[in-house]
């Protein structure tokens, strides 16, 4: 999930990404470290803030990310593929009840 992020946001900051994810800053941390010391994405210093890290998918990273992404619609289309359009709907915004609740508390818990 952060390589797909990062690959569907170059130039994202740790902090942005961790709050796009839901994440907390330790977990996005660790993946990062993971990602570059496999050539999957670059970082680089902000032009204008120094302190910041600006984050960018490797060529390596751009290459596997539509194979990532068709791997990910299979399943999609797995999950869905015995439901009706009316089921189909239901998920979708029971799915998206849910997403609020976590992203509600997940706010609260960061002081956002």
């Amino acid at each position: 999930m952060f390589l797909t992020r990062i690959c569907e946001n170059p130039g994202v900051n740790q902090v942005d990404l961790s709050n796009l994810l839901k994440v907390d800053k330790t977990t996005t941390t660790k993946a990062i470290q993971k990602l570059i010391e496999a050539d999957y994405i670059n970082r680089e210093r902000d032009d204008v803030d120094k302190r910041m890290w600006r984050l960018y998918p490797s060529k390596k990273a751009l290459n596997i990310y539509p194979v990532i992404i068709d791997e990910e619609n299979k399943y999609i289309q797995v999950c869905f593929c015995n439901l009706n359009e009316r089921e189909k709907k239901s998920a979708y915004e029971l799915v998206k009840k849910m997403r609020e609740n976590i992203e509600s508390i997940w706010k609260k818990a960061k002081n956002f």
